[in-house]
């Protein structure tokens, strides 16, 4: 009885290991809200440098929680490659298909992380931008000619 139930458990995760590899790097970090240009109208200028640099930290420490996050994904995808050859090697076409769904799924992740970081770097120029049009010579922008 105790051999069927490990058999079980073993036969269980070795079909659930495509779909744990699809997970195993998690859910993107969430991205953090940038304020819109909006939230400096009619502040300081200190006031609203205070408001864009603070969106900077929030961006930059998003950044460096997403790091790891696209660690994962690089060696994942990796292992899934390696994996997704060596069931072609075996003719495995069942595995192959969960190789390649988890594989897809992975890609998909990491691209909507990507867009996600793009949107959020976009939001945070738009602000500095909104910043720096305030006036010549504030503290972090270029000065105009």
């Amino acid at each position: 009885m105790l051999n069927r139930v490990c058999l079980a458990a073993a036969v269980a995760a070795f079909v659930a290991a495509p779909a744990f590899a699809a997970d195993m790097c998690g859910a993107s970090p969430l991205a953090p809200a940038i304020p819109g240009i909006g939230e400096i109208a009619g502040k300081t200028p200190d006031d609203a440098h205070k408001v864009a640099l603070d969106a900077l930290k929030n961006v930059k420490i998003y950044q460096a929680a997403l790091q790891p996050f696209y660690d994962c994904v690089e060696k994942q995808s990796a292992d899934n490659k390696k994996a997704i050859t060596d069931a072609q090697g075996k003719d495995d076409k069942a595995k192959l298909a969960d190789l390649q769904d988890s594989e897809a799924k992975l890609q998909k992740n990491y691209q909507q992380t990507v867009s996600t970081e793009k949107q959020v770097v976009s939001d945070y120029m738009t602000l500095h931008d909104a910043y720096c049009n305030m006036g010549d010579g504030l503290t972090g922008c270029p000065k105009k000619k």
